[in-house]
């Protein structure tokens, strides 16, 4: 595997996640399964929705997308 494309989308704490991934902005693209992101002040409070899905050595992007959504600590970016 090449890696991990991260897509992320940033929603009120209220709103639900994003099911289309084109609703998202590109990330990173990560080689290992662990990062660390950052808000700007004034984020704090909203949930951050993140797509990942594999893409091998030749460029192939796997057909499995993981949606995964975790809010924003309050005290984090402001």
């Amino acid at each position: 595997m090449l890696g991990a494309e991260v897509w992320v989308k940033l929603v009120d704490a209220d709103q639900p996640a994003p099911t289309i991934p084109g609703a998202l902005v590109f990330l990173t693209m990560r080689m290992k399964p662990t990062f660390r992101a950052e808000f700007k002040p004034g984020e704090g409070g909203k949930a951050v929705v993140y797509m990942a899905r594999w893409i091998s050595t030749s460029g192939q992007r796997g057909l499995s997308i993981r949606l995964c959504r975790a809010m924003i600590s309050a005290g984090r970016g402001g």
